[in-house]
């Protein structure tokens, strides 16, 4: 018996991938499928209440402002804050994807701007085609993600950490590509990725909607976007489930410098020129666009669909304030009170989804 025994062929065991956190079997019980199903539903529904209160929000702002000001509500203008949301729209349904697997990209802002400037010297410096510098611009950009989701995956460094090491990073190479100066003079098929319309609505913010729809489709119709929610509402039940969780990750914070390259395509070419400080400063309007879109910083909540009403509604604060001559300084002010509102707020509704549980 004992050498029959010693003759069994022992079952295969496959260990878990390095990046991925396990938890045994014996740890899950038989109503934790229950709660993970209950937990599921209590999150869409939170975040389908945040984007219905957003959408109530933005109404009644552009009604207080069409009260305040005769120029507010008319197409012009209105087609006006559509451009103006266009940039920071793209970038901020990006960083949503990242904050959604509970990770965050600080470098957003300055991906522009080295997307912007890898253009102008491939365009202008060197006078190869444009298609070739749209290439090169959002490959550069896609890399500059890729080596920030290596480093957290591999080197398991905090996305805040890699991605704020990143943003110096990708601000500097910036700099010493366009020698500190604008690189200016696109050229006029350029500059209409910016500043073509169509029937008078803007085509930039076309793009953005195009973003938009893209990204709403894979977070919600798609096994990837099924993995990076799972990710960010329990990296370890996903691992346990056959994620793998740094690779997710990897992958958002690649999505993230693809539209952080888009969004730099778009200001390079409204502007004309390509610079290291082109939409370096987009970072805090993105972020708050996110958060006030109802999207969780603790990862596992939000939509595009809230990031873009929440990018109008910064557009719309800022575009009203403007026609009402209030100092521009007051803007950021003002963005930075909304996002320590809609934190406390995302505060409140996760307490209130803990107490449900």
């Amino acid at each position: 018996m004992d050498e029959t025994r010693r003759q069994m062929p022992q079952a295969a065991t496959h260990d878990p991938p390095a990046d991925e956190v396990t938890v045994e079997p014996h740890e899950l019980r038989f109503g934790d499928g229950a709660i993970a199903l209950l937990r599921r539903g209590i999150n869409r529904a939170s975040g389908s209440f945040r984007a219905l209160g957003t959408l109530a929000a933005l109404g009644l702002i552009w009604l207080y402002f069409s009260l305040s000001s005769q120029y507010f509500f008319t197409t012009a203008n209105i087609w006006n804050i559509f451009l103006q949301a266009a940039n920071v729209g793209i970038i901020a349904a990006g960083l949503t994807v990242v904050m959604i697997a509970a990770e965050i990209d600080l470098s957003i802002g300055s991906l522009e701007a080295l997307s912007g400037s890898v253009a102008a010297v491939v365009i202008i410096k060197y006078g190869q085609s444009i298609w070739l510098g749209i290439a090169a611009a959002l490959g550069a950009a896609v890399l500059a993600g890729a080596i920030s989701g290596l480093i957290t995956w591999k080197l398991k460094i905090v996305s805040f950490i890699s991605t704020l090491a990143m943003l110096g990073i990708a601000q500097g190479i910036a700099f010493l590509l366009t020698n500190g100066h604008a690189i200016a003079g696109f050229g006029n098929t350029y500059d209409k990725i910016g500043t073509a319309t169509i029937h008078g609505f803007p085509g930039a913010a076309i793009i953005a909607l195009g973003v938009f729809v893209a990204l709403h489709l894979m977070l919600t119709r798609t096994k990837l976007g099924l993995q990076i929610y799972a990710v960010g509402g329990n990296s370890e039940a996903a691992a346990y489930a056959g994620i793998r969780p740094g690779r997710v990750k990897l992958i958002a914070l690649m999505i993230s410098g693809f539209t952080g390259g888009i969004g730099g395509l778009i200001l390079s070419s409204r502007l004309d020129a390509g610079n290291g400080l082109f939409g370096a400063g987009d970072l805090l309007a993105a972020v708050a666009a996110v958060v006030i879109g109802g999207t969780s910083l603790f990862g596992g909540v939000g939509s595009v669909v809230g990031t873009a009403i929440g990018v109008v509604m910064i557009a719309s604060i800022n575009n009203g304030l403007i026609l009402l001559n209030i100092p521009d300084f007051w803007q950021e002010i003002v963005v930075g009170g909304i996002i320590i509102a809609a934190m406390a707020i995302d505060q409140l509704a996760k307490a209130a989804r803990l107490s449900v549980l």
